[in-house]
């Protein structure tokens, strides 16, 4: 494993200049954020921007394998043409990390609207499944996987809803992504999490909380027991990112931002030497 971080610590800015200044910060891999996704999508000259970031992890000998495509996509929208758009932009967002050389793009789970009958869930678990083949087979024409992140909601949360749906889905393209923090809200025992996800997962998303709430907090400012997580993660043989999405240690302050980078580069670094 390698520690790493997602751009969005610094999501108002060009990619490559994040890129930068994160690398000033200690960092060395990277996930591109949906944040930056996004800006390269709307940008008037996308392949420049892309061939910027490209020159910069060049330049500074940095690594990005890892990307989050658009956040706010619901495969599984009861409304046919929002989720046909959705899909659309998913597909057009793993092109485009395709193109920034990233090789596992993290989604999530359709289904923002609880299902409260049978034939509900149902109908989300076949929606998912029609939109992640598909998805999968664009993830597999770019050599890239694509990693479906543990959520906080019913039918996405546990490893029983993860693995029962990456079975459904049965495409090779497509795997599992851990996030701590989503694990640790619903009360999941986390070394036990890691252990059922086991050779599905491809990307993580590192992060603590006090159980309360989504707060996305540097490992070690919430009550997350990390010592039996990293054992956990080492027999898993996972060799992915350690990548923290902290977005609940960024701070209007930029120089207060800079210093909590650092501060996470340094924590990764030492749970990795656990």
């Amino acid at each position: 494993m390698r520690s790493a971080v997602w751009t969005a610590f610094y999501a108002e800015l060009d990619l490559h200049k994040a890129l930068q200044l994160l690398s000033e910060h200690g960092w060395r891999a990277f996930e591109a954020s949906t944040e930056h996704l996004v800006r390269i999508e709307l940008d008037q000259h996308p392949d420049e921007r892309i061939a910027q970031a490209r020159q910069c992890l060049v330049d500074l000998d940095l690594d990005m394998p890892q990307a989050h495509a658009l956040l706010q996509a619901d495969v599984a929208d009861p409304d046919p043409d929002r989720r046909g758009q959705d899909i659309d932009r998913l597909a057009h967002h793993i092109r485009l990390a395709a193109q920034l050389g990233v090789q596992a793009v993290v989604m999530h789970p359709g289904g923002r609207q609880v299902a409260t009958t049978c034939a509900e869930r149902d109908r989300v678990k076949a929606l998912n499944v029609e939109a992640f083949r598909r998805l999968g087979d664009v993830a597999g024409e770019h050599g890239v996987q694509i990693g479906l992140e543990n959520l906080m909601r019913r039918g996405a949360s546990t490893p029983y809803d993860m693995l029962d749906l990456l079975a459904a889905i049965d495409h090779p393209a497509i795997g599992i992504t851990l996030d701590t923090s989503h694990a640790n809200v619903v009360g999941l025992e986390l070394p036990t999490v890691i252990r059922e996800f086991g050779p599905y997962l491809i990307a993580t998303h590192i992060s603590d909380n006090d159980g309360s709430g989504d707060q996305h907090l540097v490992p070690g400012n919430g009550n997350i027991d990390w010592a039996p997580v990293m054992e956990a993660l080492g027999a898993a043989s996972y060799d992915g990112l350690f990548n923290l999405e902290i977005p609940g240690e960024r701070h209007r302050n930029l120089v207060l931002r800079g210093l909590k980078s650092q501060h996470a580069c340094r924590v990764a670094e030492w749970l990795l030497s656990l």
